[in-house]
């Protein structure tokens, strides 16, 4: 990216809302955090298109500390055809998934179906840091619930709170209680420690900072995941996986990234 960014010789400050890009990123201190604000791309734009909605990535300067798996375009030599549809879904990504289902279908021909269609967002840049909300359809059909992502980055980079929210949307019948599992996953050298009220970890990045979780609801456990490089080699890595339930009034899953140094 930086290579064709010289060789246009462009000058110029990234936006802060661009909507159009489908992506939203919020920068402050060393940290960067990515979050997809958009609805998946139509079939004939992406073969590879995945059921991503919400989902973040976190790095902590040059270091990665929240991922999404990735690798669904690279089917290949390590990545054969049944893997790669699986890195298309929304478990493969650090967002909220209700009843083990996917925001957006994926269909058996390898096309997205219904799911998500639209996606309210709105971000404030304050004094304090920034404040961004999004909100998408993609379990309204099925199920009745509207997810809400709230994030909220401080100004220094070094608290990123957060708040997953399941609300019942108007004009549909009542919901009933669905299983919730909120999964963020970690990268590449990142180890993590559960303590020992299952509600918070210790996240050591390799070579870099060291970082705490705590969730405000749910059991936390540790998962297995991977993730994959831009040559399509998948690593083993871990996620955390918040488990919890929507219930039919709506529910919320508070929680925190904070930077221990």
């Amino acid at each position: 990216v930086q290579a064709v960014v010289q060789a246009s010789r462009v000058r110029a400050r990234p936006l802060r809302q661009a909507r159009d890009w489908g992506y939203q990123r919020v920068a402050a201190g060393s940290t960067v955090v990515q979050v997809d604000a958009a609805p998946p791309p139509v079939a004939r734009l992406a073969e590879a298109g995945c059921a991503s909605t919400g989902a973040i990535e976190i790095s902590d300067g040059p270091l990665r500390l929240i991922v999404n798996c990735g690798g669904a375009a690279l089917e290949g030599a390590w990545i054969p055809r049944d893997l790669a549809q699986g890195l298309r879904t929304t478990a493969a990504h650090s967002t909220l998934v209700l009843n083990d289902s996917n925001s957006t279908a994926l269909l058996p021909d390898g096309t997205l179906g219904k799911g998500v269609t639209e996606v309210e967002l709105n971000r404030q840049e304050l004094d304090q840091g920034s404040r961004l909300e999004l909100a998408h359809d993609g379990y309204v059909r099925r199920m009745g619930y509207v997810h809400r992502r709230l994030l909220l980055v401080s100004g220094d980079g070094k608290e990123i709170r957060g708040e997953d929210m399941l609300t019942p949307a108007e004009r549909r019948r009542k919901p009933s209680k669905q299983p919730v599992q909120l999964r963020f996953h970690l990268a590449p050298g990142v180890e993590p420690t559960l303590t020992a009220d299952s509600q918070g970890a210790l996240l050591r990045i390799e070579l870099g900072a060291l970082w705490q979780f705590r969730t405000g609801a749910g059991v936390l456990s540790v998962e297995e995941s991977l993730w994959v490089d831009h040559e399509g080699r998948p690593h083993p890595t871990r996620q955390l996986v918040v488990t919890g339930e929507a219930l039919p009034g709506g529910s919320s899953i508070g929680w925190i990234f904070k930077r221990m140094g």
